[in-house]
């Protein structure tokens, strides 16, 4: 062989381990090249936890009214005394955090969800949480980050982790509709399942079940989030039902604290273990994305993609994987051309993204996503963490022996990295 040639399989060799020099045949330098990737993000975790089992919800709201957004976690599972309470972490907008210590009432906390918004209209946000094996409870802001319990109304026997906020009878108070966990024990028998929609006031709660087919009273969840599916202006909810005779996903709100299932056309008899609303089309509806799961090893595995149209929703998961699990998903516009992406967390700890062009979906090449000790996902999240108009990925995750915790990822902009090349 001749030398030349040993030179260059060499210097490739070199290459491909440390990608630190260009070569061309006489083992001479060349200029780099750019190499398109689709979307880039920047770890902007500072001051968030590096490890423990962070589930099942966290909330994204300005706790301290300065223009950024918050973090707010429930207590993770297991956790020491000390930590058994509410968590804060106030954002400066640029994706650095700092932990608030909350001086909250004693009271039964551990894992599960919370919320947070103004329930009482005093200006000033309070906080909501779902308890495993506890219930609802729910604490008053009264300055200064001191908090009183403000539990009036809600129901003395309601087992739930996961309630989100929003205001569901347009009366400019938030509220919150809350998804019973699975009967672990309840102390009530046999337990009352479904979703319980409690309506803030300055006085307390007003809480009742959600009427809807008998099935409604098997449904049970370890996820419920808010959006407009039909455009009308009020907030609707979705649950990601883990009992598959309960496929009762989405449902329409009335603007009153009122609500009617609507799923049509939606996949029946199989479990929904996260889903996410987002518009896809920009028709200024929310549409649905779910992973679903069946039965046993050869059951479904799939993530789907579903518009929603008036007489139903339509399936549009072409291109979307038909054999891959996903235990927790999000949407949001990554790059600001109002569309959303989707993304996919494997169990394992992997990220996908998706974009939805010319009718199908196309996985996206993607850096800066550290797989490293990412665990098992519990939930994604997108919001737009710095204000630049590009939402941003949150994840909670957890890992039994090392990591764990809460990640922000910040969007980049620029969606070119220059990689190095011989």
């Amino acid at each position: 062989m001749q030398k030349h040639s040993l030179a260059v399989i060499f210097c490739i060799s070199v290459a491909l381990f440390f990608g630190l020099y260009a070569c061309s045949d006489d083992a001479g330098p060349v200029k780099s090249r750019s190499v398109k990737t689709d979307f880039r993000f920047v770890e902007s975790s500072d001051g968030l936890p590096v490890a423990g089992r962070w589930r099942h919800g966290l909330a994204f709201y300005d706790m301290n009214k300065d223009g950024d957004v918050d973090i707010l976690a429930p207590p993770p599972r297991k956790a020491s005394q000390d930590d058994r309470r509410p968590f804060i972490w106030l954002g400066n907008g640029k994706g650095e955090w700092a932990a608030q210590v909350p001086n909250v009432p004693p009271s039964k906390y551990d894992y599960g969800g919370i919320a947070a918004g103004d329930f009482n209209g005093d200006g000033i946000p309070d906080m909501a949480l779902a308890i495993h094996m506890t219930g609802l409870r729910a604490l008053k802001g009264k300055g200064n980050w001191r908090y009183e319990s403000f539990n009036s109304g809600f129901p003395e026997y309601f087992d739930s982790r996961a309630l989100v906020s929003a205001d569901f009878n347009n009366d400019g108070l938030e509220d919150v509709a809350a998804v019973a966990e699975a009967d672990f024990g309840s102390r009530q028998k046999p337990p009352r399942l479904g979703i319980n929609i409690c309506l803030g006031s300055e006085s307390g709660w007003k809480c009742g079940f959600v009427e809807g087919p008998d099935t409604v009273n098997l449904l049970y969840s370890d996820q419920i989030i808010t959006g407009d599916v039909n455009g009308d202006g009020n907030a609707d909810i979705g649950v990601a039902s883990l009992q598959h005779r309960a496929d009762l996903i989405v449902w329409l709100g009335d603007g009153k604290g009122g609500f009617t299932p609507f799923n049509r056309n939606l996949p029946k008899e199989l479990h929904y273990p996260s889903i996410a609303f987002a518009d896809i089309d920009q028709d200024g509806q929310d549409d649905l994305i779910a992973s679903l799961s069946g039965f046993g090893s050869k059951g479904v595995k799939a993530l789907k993609a579903f518009l929603s149209r008036e007489a139903g929703f339509e399936d549009i998961s072409l291109g979307l994987p038909e054999n891959q699990a996903y235990v927790a998903v999000s949407a949001g516009d990554l790059n600001g051309d109002g569309k959303a992406e989707i993304i996919g967390g494997r169990p394992g700890g992997q990220l996908d993204i998706f974009s939805y062009q010319e009718g199908k979906w196309k996985q996206n090449t993607v850096s800066g996503l550290s797989e490293t000790n990412n665990g098992e996902f519990f939930n994604i999240y997108c919001v737009d963490i710095n204000k630049d108009g590009l939402d941003d990925i949150v994840f909670n995750h957890y890992a039994d022996n090392v990591g764990g915790g809460i990640r922000v990822f910040l969007t980049i902009p620029r969606q070119e990295q220059k990689a190095t090349v011989h």
